[in-house]
C-alpha cells in the first residue's frame, strides 16, 4: 500500500513540475515585439495661393502699358505624423511658387521657383528643420502688401549673392536651423543657411550664411488685445567676397504694436529696421554691388483690419520704405504701397494696390535700368485654401503659415 501510494506522489509531482515549464514556457518574461501600427495613416495637407491682376505699369520692364500679373502664385503638399517614441511631430513640405519671369514668358526654365522642400522635427520645446523653406531673417515682420516681393529692396534683408534675376532669392533659401521655445511665446532660433548664389561668387552648395534670431509671440488667440502681439531682433553674418574680404553683418529688429485692442476693427503698426555692414563698395558696377554696399533700411506698414463676427471682412494698408547706402552717394531710394482687400467668400479676396518706388540715380542704374521712378498699379482676385485629409494632429509650422496670407481666418 505505501508503495503504491509513493508511487502517485510521485507521478502527480511529475506532472505539476511538466504543467509549470510549459506555463513558463507560454507567458515569457521578455515578450516578443509587436511590429508597429500603420493603421493610423499619415496626415497630408494640400495648400494654394492663386494671384491673378491686370494692372497699369511704368517700371524698367513694362513703359506705360497694361500688363498682366500672376506671379507670387503658390502650390505646396505635405505631410505630417505623430512620432510616438519621442512625443513630438514629423513633417514634410514640397511647393513651388511662379516668379515674375512667367509673366514676362521670356525663359522657361525660370517659370517656376521652389520656394518649400523641408523635413520638420517638432517637439514641445525644441524644433529642427532642414531643407528649402524660408529665409530665417526674410519674413521676420510681413508687411500687407499685395505680393510678399512688393517692395522687397526697402522690406527685407537682401541676398548678397544674387544676381537680382528673381526676387524670390530675398526671401527663399537652404536652411538648417534649430528654435527653442519657451511657453510658445518666446523663440531662440540659431541657423545656418545656403543663400542661393546665383551671381556665382564661388560660393557652390556649401553654408554662406549663420545667424541667430530672437522672437516675442503674444499668446495664441489673444494677438488683438496685446500692445505688442510681436516683437523680434537678430544678426546675421554672411561670408561674401572680394567686396568684403571679411564677411557681411546684417543686424535687423522690429515689432507690431497694436494701436487699440479690439477684435473686430483692429489698427497696427509694423516697423522694421535692417542695418547691413562690412562691405568696401563705394559705387555700383551690377546690380548685386547694390545688395552687398553698406546701408541701413526702415519700412513701416499701418494697417487697418476689419472682421466683423460671422460675415467677410476687408483690410487697408500703406506700407513705406526708405533705404540709405552709407557708403555710396546719390543712391537712395524710397517707396509706397497702398493696398486694399476686401474678402467675398471664404478665401476668396478682390484686391487693389497702387506700388511706387524711387530711386537716386547711381541706385537706379544698377536696380532699374536708369528708370528712377516706377509705379504700378493693379487690380485682381486672389484665392487661397487649405485642405487636410486624415487630420488628427496641428504641427505649428503648416504650410499655409508659409504663405502670404491677408485678412486672418475667422
Amino acid at each position: 500500500m505505501k508503495i503504491r501510494i509513493n508511487f502517485c506522489l510521485i507521478v502527480a509531482s511529475l506532472v505539476f513540475v511538466l504543467a509549470s515549464v510549459s506555463t513558463a514556457n507560454a507567458n515569457q518574461a521578455q515578450p516578443v515585439p509587436v511590429p508597429e501600427d500603420e493603421s493610423v495613416a499619415p496626415q497630408l495637407t494640400f495648400s494654394g495661393v492663386g494671384i491673378g491682376t491686370l494692372g497699369y505699369a511704368r517700371t524698367a520692364d513694362q513703359s506705360g502699358q497694361g500688363t498682366m500679373n500672376f506671379s507670387d502664385s503658390a502650390l505646396a503638399i505635405g505631410s505630417a505624423q505623430k512620432l510616438s517614441h519621442i512625443g513630438g511631430v514629423g513633417s514634410f513640405g514640397l511647393g513651388g511658387l511662379t516668379t515674375d519671369q512667367a509673366n514676362r514668358g521670356t525663359d522657361a526654365r525660370t517659370n517656376f521657383f521652389m520656394h518649400q522642400a523641408f523635413v520638420d522635427l517638432q517637439t514641445e520645446k525644441f524644433e529642427f528643420l532642414v531643407g528649402r523653406s524660408d529665409n530665417e531673417n526674410a519674413h521676420l515682420i510681413d508687411f500687407p502688401t499685395l505680393r510678399g516681393d512688393d517692395l522687397i529692396t526697402l522690406t527685407n534683408p537682401l541676398n548678397p549673392f544674387s544676381n537680382g534675376a528673381n526676387v524670390e532669392e530675398h526671401r527663399y533659401a537652404n536652411v538648417a536651423s534649430v528654435s527653442y521655445n519657451q511657453r510658445l511665446t518666446y523663440f531662440e532660433n540659431i541657423h545656418a543657411q545656403h543663400l542661393i548664389d546665383s551671381a556665382g561668387l564661388g560660393t557652390g552648395t556649401g553654408i554662406n550664411s549663420v545667424g541667430a534670431t530672437f522672437e516675442y509671440m503674444s499668446e495664441p488667440g489673444l494677438e488683438a488685445f496685446a500692445r505688442v502681439p510681436f516683437w523680434a531682433a537678430g544678426a546675421e553674418h554672411l561670408f561674401v567676397s572680394p567686396s568684403s574680404p571679411g564677411g557681411l553683418n546684417q543686424l535687423f529688429a522690429g515689432a507690431v504694436v497694436n494701436l487699440n485692442t479690439s477684435v473686430t476693427d483692429r489698427f497696427d503698426l509694423r516697423v522694421q529696421d535692417v542695418f547691413s555692414s562690412g562691405s568696401d563698395l563705394t559705387k555700383f558696377q551690377t546690380i548685386t554691388d547694390s545688395f552687398q554696399a553698406d546701408s541701413n533700411s526702415l519700412a513701416l506698414a499701418l494697417r487697418y483690419l476689419n472682421t466683423p463676427f460671422g460675415s467677410p471682412g476687408y483690410q487697408l494698408s500703406l506700407t513705406a520704405g526708405y533705404k540709405n547706402y552709407l557708403k555710396v552717394s546719390d543712391a537712395n531710394s524710397v517707396g509706397v504701397a497702398l493696398t486694399g482687400v476686401k474678402r467675398l467668400g471664404q478665401g476668396f479676396d478682390a484686391v487693389a494696390q497702387y506700388q511706387g518706388q524711387w530711386r537716386q540715380s547711381a541706385l537706379a542704374l544698377a536696380q532699374s535700368n536708369s528708370v528712377g521712378a516706377e509705379q504700378i498699379f493693379e487690380i485682381g482676385f486672389v484665392f487661397g485654401f487649405d485642405a487636410s485629409l486624415n487630420q488628427h494632429i496641428s504641427p505649428r509650422r503648416t504650410l499655409l503659415n508659409q504663405q502670404h496670407q491677408y485678412i486672418p481666418p475667422q
